[in-house]
């Protein structure tokens, strides 16, 4: 099972990619990022997503292309390149999210306190 900063990651390869970026935005959509639940994301970070998400079904189905591929159809070649932006600025964000913070490990002590020395070790 893929997490979303392997989608993330998958996606934005195939947005460096080459052919036109309209359809580059297609596939990293359809292929990788489609099952990904802004819920899923870091509160800073799905605010592009949902903008992303959006866009993309902007458009109603038609003919032979479903909702996305007809919404990036219509976008703009910047519009295109900016959506495509976002996604790359989501994975950086992911990856600098902070990891888990660990405990300071627990002080062990192999031999106790001069005091704390039971009677029958301290005869010696």
């Amino acid at each position: 099972m893929q997490s979303n900063w392997d989608r993330f990651r998958d996606a934005s390869v195939v947005l460096a990619g080459g052919g036109s970026i309209k359809q580059r935005l297609t596939d990293a959509y359809q292929n990788f990022l489609c099952n990904v639940s802004p819920d899923e994301l870091p509160r800073d970070l799905r605010p592009p997503f949902v903008a992303f998400l959006s866009a993309l079904q902007s458009a109603p189905k038609t003919g032979t292309l479903d909702a996305v591929s007809a919404s990036v159809r219509k976008m703009s070649e910047a519009d295109a390149a900016s959506h495509s932006q976002a996604i790359v600025r989501i994975f950086a964000g992911l990856q600098e999210q902070p990891q888990a913070v660990s405990r300071p490990a627990t002080m062990l002590r192999a031999v106790p306190l001069e005091d704390e020395i039971p009677a029958f070790l301290n005869r010696a």
